[in-house]
């Protein structure tokens, strides 16, 4: 219907007089409304005006515009364009979604990166980019969908690509660190002093080179992804090929788990290790063990029974990081120069993904090292066992290349398939940094905008540049999205929906309805069977209620659940591939892992008794 019209501002015009009824508008209203240039709104409604389709009068020197209700087609007007929005509406709303993620901790500055990415970019190198996406949000908790048909085209289009060359695989891994490093390079180099002597024009420059190279990081970033998180598509490719390989359906899992497995260590498992090295140190000095143990019995046996504190609880973190800093003059200089160096590296992993989350402090890094030392009575002997076990799981790797006798071209197949889980850690720590080093450049904007920071996020990259430049901002339908909102994406248009167009178009995505089940299935993220009590684990409040062998149960988990992920007998999550955070963990840890079930977190309940068996991805409810 946009084509019926002369130009797309005086098409949006109409839209907007149409739906206010017998409502008028003055000049910086329509501005604000649109986001246009007054000059490009004014030269579109004089047209309208000679057409008799809209009228204008003055009133106490103000000039207000509204539909002609003597114009000949003035209600044949106003029924096309209401046609017009509910026919366009049930074409973007009304198909058959699947839910992607579902964040507790996003917001729309950085979702939008992803989405756009997605619609705009992805064609670029994946060959096929998505069609639409939406994403839901509520404050800063984010539900985000595919058309389910579109992600497993996508999807497939990419396994296709793999197998038919798997050098682009390779190709891929290694733009994932490039983009990485240029994400890093770049956030390494941003202004976080003094960002009120930046002019607009410099600060929007910082802000948007931020958000192309973030793209660029996406383009490549989100393959391993898009190939197997939501269909599977990888892994059913990756079975196929063992089958005609001549590989027995009770090996498939351990076959496929073996040849995938990563001959590196991930940034999740070199941060561990180095941790680890230095506990060993602190075990191989007799003075600074005994000053570590004397500390954390004391706390463990007087202070956490005198307040009756449950470990992991927020309260019980607070008492003993400040029960560490008594250790901190005490501890000898060459360990605590160890331990700044590991935090100054390590500190912003815990932004996931806002300012709320925060990062780590010192305490943190020395809390985990007292636990270590502590509950680990030899850390040098895991150190090497773990050493020892790697190198003997790359020997039965490269016995069963052998025993195939892979092609070169699967041998590539496959091994990059194993690198997809170490570039997915490296990209991630890269793109939390990222995060974090934007936050005074939001902020900064906002401030100038006289918004906050959280208020800034539920901005489109559009937005902010018209209030920057032209002083054009609705304030009010931005507080009201950070209540409700429904943002949608396709080649075409990124969009806003609130109130109650929010609401039905949510209606319309989120239909799903989850039937009650004595059993759930999923994907084998890590081989091995469990047994144990559920706890449902999302974020770092929930970690309390873990406890030594429980199954932890989360939509997806993150860096922050590692002490919980420790605990566990086996984990139980939503979403994920065998690159997601989770499989990569649960390799790493040895714990039996079902990824992939869709509904776990959303059918088991705290206290539930289930029995995992990850071999064949499937997860009972025994009561």
């Amino acid at each position: 219907m946009k084509n019926l019209f002369k130009s797309q501002t005086s098409y949006e015009i109409l839209d907007l007089f149409t739906k206010n009824g017998d409502k008028s508008f003055y000049m910086t209203q329509l501005s604000k409304e649109l986001a246009k240039d007054p000059a490009n709104i004014t030269r579109e409604l004089d047209k309208l005006v000679r057409d008799n389709i809209v009228n204008s009068k003055t009133v106490k020197g103000k000039k207000y515009y509204s539909l002609n209700k003597e114009y000949k087609s003035h209600q044949e007007l106003v029924n096309l364009f209401e046609k017009n929005r509910i026919a366009d509406f049930k074409d973007k709303f009304e198909t058959e979604w699947l839910l992607g993620e579902d964040i507790p901790n996003m917001c729309p500055f950085f979702c939008q990166i992803w989405t756009n990415c997605f619609v705009d970019e992805f064609a670029n190198p994946s060959g096929k980019a998505y069609k639409k996406v939406v994403s839901i949000f509520k404050d800063y908790h984010l539900w985000f969908y595919f058309d389910k048909q579109d992600a497993y085209e996508v999807g497939q289009n990419l396994v296709d690509k793999f197998v038919d060359n798997p050098k682009f695989m390779e190709e891929v891994n290694k733009n994932i660190e490039k983009w990485s490093d240029k994400l890093v390079s770049y956030c390494e180099k941003l202004p976080s002093d003094n960002l009120n002597k930046l002019s607009n024009k410099k600060l929007w420059e910082l802000y948007k080179a931020h958000e192309d190279i973030h793209t660029d990081y996406y383009r490549y970033g989100w393959i391993p992804v898009a190939a197997d998180m939501f269909h599977n598509n990888l892994t059913e490719k990756g079975k196929e090929i063992l089958k005609n390989l001549g590989v027995r359906e009770n090996d498939m899992a351990e076959t496929l788990m073996t040849l995938t497995e990563p001959t590196r260590p991930s940034l999740i498992k070199m941060e561990e290790d180095e941790i680890k090295e230095l506990a060993a140190k602190v075990q191989a000095n007799s003075k600074q063990l005994k000053l570590f143990k004397t500390l954390f019995k004391k706390f463990k046996e007087e202070d956490v029974k005198l307040f009756g504190l449950y470990t992991h609880s927020p309260e019980y973190e607070a008492k003993f990081e400040e029960k560490v800093r008594e250790l901190i003059d005490k501890i000898e200089p060459n360990i605590v120069k160890v331990l700044e160096k590991h935090y100054e590296k390590y500190f912003y992993t815990k932004f996931l993904f806002t300012e709320e989350q925060g990062v780590y402090n010192f305490e943190h890094y020395l809390k985990k090292l007292v636990k270590l030392v502590n509950n680990d009575p030899n850390v040098a002997k895991t150190i090497k066992e773990e050493n020892e076990e790697i190198k003997n799981l790359i020997k039965k790797r490269d016995s069963i290349i052998k025993q195939l006798k892979l092609s070169a071209k699967y041998k590539i197949f496959f091994d990059q398939w194993g690198e997809f889980m170490i570039t997915k850690i490296y990209r991630r720590y890269a793109q939390l940094f990222a995060l974090y080093r934007m936050v005074p450049i939001v902020e900064e904007i906002g401030n100038r905008l006289g918004l906050s920071i959280k208020e800034t996020k539920f901005m489109t990259t559009e937005e902010i540049y018209n209030a920057l430049f032209k002083n054009q901002i609705n304030k009010d339908e931005i507080k009201k999205r950070i209540e409700f909102t429904v943002h949608y994406t396709d080649k075409n248009e990124h969009m806003f929906y609130i109130g109650s167009q929010a609401k039905q178009a949510a209606e319309l995505i989120q239909t799903e309805k989850i039937e009650a089940v004595s059993e759930i299935k999923g994907q084998c993220g890590c081989r091995g069977h469990a047994k144990g009590v559920v706890r449902i684990v999302n974020v770092i409040e929930d970690m309390q209620k873990m406890k030594e062998g429980d199954v932890l149960v989360s939509i997806a988990t993150q860096p922050d659940l590692l002490p919980a992920m420790k605990k566990a007998s086996a984990f139980v999550t939503d979403q994920g591939g065998v690159t997601s955070h989770a499989a990569i963990v649960a390799r790493e840890m040895k714990t039996p892992c079902v990824i992939a079930t869709k509904i776990a977190t959303k059918v088991l309940r705290d206290g539930d008794l289930v029995e995992v068996d990850a071999d064949k991805g499937i997860v009972k409810i025994i009561k």
